[in-house]
């Protein structure tokens, strides 16, 4: 696979995702967006919480991509703040950095993932455009990919391509896509991430949306994925889970290799039999 190829797979992946797509070009804030969070976190403490209330996931912009609602905004108002998520996605590369499966994706661990990663959530919820302008400040210099090639990582679509190409990663897996087992490796992770930060007992509505949005963006990778995010949850809330998977040497032998087939068994039954609009709907169970 030469350079060229590298680029019609990052054009084949875009193409076949909405929220990808409504990605690809820079965007600008939306008009007063900024200017309404600021006013109102000078009227009313930023770390007082609002009464939980069910936050629907907000579809239909760019072609039906996740677009940022009244109520998602004011999650990033009134209960989590930028530097919260930033200390949310930090401590999951901390824990990415150490684990078997997912360290194997990621070429540098001196580059901002978690940064990055914390403004392209706060984007995707308030509107605002400060993913858009840390992208526009980037490092474009090609970076080296298995055999011998080079990319340039600018996006989500072109970071993902460049992982899957990693130099890191065997050569009989370089180029192939993530997995259902990788992605459930890496939503537990996550989970284990906020709730090592504080981010699910504190907030009351946080959690409960952010594993709906997890789910619903899992999707573009492994659609089958999205149905594990509850059960992701649910796993990192158990310490003894934690401790087992650090003793196994931070590998998760209950997920890996594991087909859909029989990782489906992990599964709450309501969630398989009752519950086929989640993450858009809202359910009891989480």
């Amino acid at each position: 696979m030469t350079s060229q190829d590298i680029s019609q797979e990052e054009d084949q992946f875009r193409a076949s995702d909405a929220d990808l797509k409504a990605e690809e070009k820079l965007q600008t804030p939306e008009h007063g967006v900024l200017d309404e969070v600021i006013d109102r976190r000078t009227a009313t403490s930023p770390h007082e919480p609002l009464p939980y209330q069910y936050i629907p996931l907000s579809m239909g912009g760019n072609g039906g991509s996740h677009r940022p609602s009244e109520a998602s905004r004011l999650l990033i108002e009134y209960e989590v703040s930028l530097d919260d998520l930033k200390r949310m996605t930090n401590k999951f590369y901390e824990f990415a950095f150490q684990d078997i499966t997912l360290d194997k994706f990621i070429r540098s661990h001196n580059d901002p993932h978690g940064d990055r990663f914390a403004k392209w959530i706060h984007q995707k919820l308030t509107g605002s455009n400060i993913w858009d302008e840390d992208r526009r400040t980037r490092d474009l210099s090609p970076k080296e990919i298995a055999g011998d090639r080079t990319t340039v990582v600018h996006d989500r679509t072109s970071a993902h391509v460049a992982a899957w190409n990693s130099t890191k990663r065997p050569s009989s897996e370089v180029g192939r896509r993530f997995t259902l087992e990788e992605c459930r490796v890496w939503m537990r992770l996550h989970f284990w991430a906020i709730r090592e930060v504080g981010l699910v007992e504190q907030p009351p509505s946080f959690a409960d949306y952010y594993v709906r949005f997890i789910g619903h963006f899992v999707a573009v990778y492994e659609r089958s994925a999205s149905i594990f995010a509850r059960e992701s949850f649910r796993w990192s809330e158990n310490p003894k889970n934690i401790e087992k998977y650090i003793t196994d040497g931070r590998m998760m032998k209950d997920v890996l290799g594991v087909p859909l087939r029989h990782a489906i068994r992990d599964i709450l039954p309501s969630e398989i039999d009752r519950d086929d609009d989640w993450p858009y709907a809202q359910s009891s169970e989480m």
